[in-house]
């Protein structure tokens, strides 16, 4: 058992890492707006506050999920987007060296521009909007000063949500309750169960341990875009996927990836691979909003 520190314990993937995790480790789960007893209420960009809890819990993995991950979000704050998904991770490196914690940090697919799929691990990196650049930078960053540190890229994530716009993918059923009919048929995604993320994460640190280093990509393998997505939920909406057609691109959005597809060579020869059915998977979690 080891003691595992996680930011964003309050997020999507986070609240499947903890519920994966606690049970075979030491949880200290970390949130912010949400966080509730027993998770721990901290602001990760007050450095002395996190410095605190490192002296007091003394991690030996710190998983950092959280982050800003809405791509518009940075055209409305970008400081504060960027502090939180550069400096704060940087300033999480720092302690894990000094408190000689193992460091798995969360990234994304949106590293990549989308022309060139699919992208192994060791694929140039060249994102298209902020959110993108952040990642990578931080990617940079622990790749230069911090090489025993575990970098994992994911795709777009869903699972169970508080509401329908937790997430983008099940924010596609909120559109279709609102009536939305038209949707993007461009780019390219592979929609991902975070219970699944953690399980795959969960069996690596199990398996590897001290050889949890460099990068890791971890995807599903179904590509789909928003219009199949919302084809595949339209059904239980009792809407005709027939009624459904593609948009017109947003100018105003900031700039997606046509298809980042992740390729994994690295954990999938171990069989940590992920074989889910969207279709059934999603109808599972957006079944306990249908009705209001």
């Amino acid at each position: 058992m080891s003691t595992i520190m996680l930011s964003g314990a309050t997020g999507l993937l986070g609240r499947a890492l903890y519920q994966r995790l606690a049970p075979h480790h030491q949880m200290i789960g970390l949130g912010f707006s949400r966080a509730q007893p027993p998770l721990v209420k901290v602001d990760l960009t007050d450095a002395e506050a996190l410095s605190a809890l490192f002296s007091k819990h003394r991690p030996e993995v710190f998983i950092h999920a959280a982050a800003e991950r809405n791509p518009d979000q940075f055209d409305t704050d970008p400081q504060r987007s960027i502090q939180l998904n550069c400096e704060v991770t940087e300033h999480i490196a720092q302690l894990c060296t000094e408190y000689q914690c193992r460091l798995i940090f969360i990234s994304t697919d949106y590293v990549f521009d989308g022309l060139h799929p699919p992208y192994e691990e060791g694929a140039a990196v060249n994102p298209l909007n902020l959110y993108g650049e952040s990642k990578a930078r931080s990617e940079t960053l622990l790749q230069a000063n911090y090489p025993d540190a575990a970098i994992v890229r994911i795709p777009v994530l869903y699972g169970e949500v508080s509401h329908l716009k937790e997430s983008a993918v099940t924010t596609i059923a909120a559109q279709l309750k609102a009536g939305q009919r038209q949707f993007d048929d461009e780019a390219q995604r592979l929609p991902t169960d975070v219970n699944d993320i953690a399980d795959v994460l969960s069996n690596a640190l199990h398996m590897m341990n001290n050889d949890l280093s460099g990068i890791f990509h971890i995807s599903a393998s179904e590509k789909l875009t928003k219009l199949t997505m919302a084809q595949a939920m339209a059904p239980l909406l009792h809407i005709d996927p027939n009624s459904l057609s593609a948009a017109s691109v947003d100018s105003n959005a900031a700039p997606r990836p046509k298809d980042c597809q992740l390729r994994d060579t690295r954990l999938a020869p171990m069989g940590l691979t992920i074989d889910s059915d969207f279709r059934a998977r999603i109808a599972t979690v957006i079944a306990p909003h249908l009705s209001h």
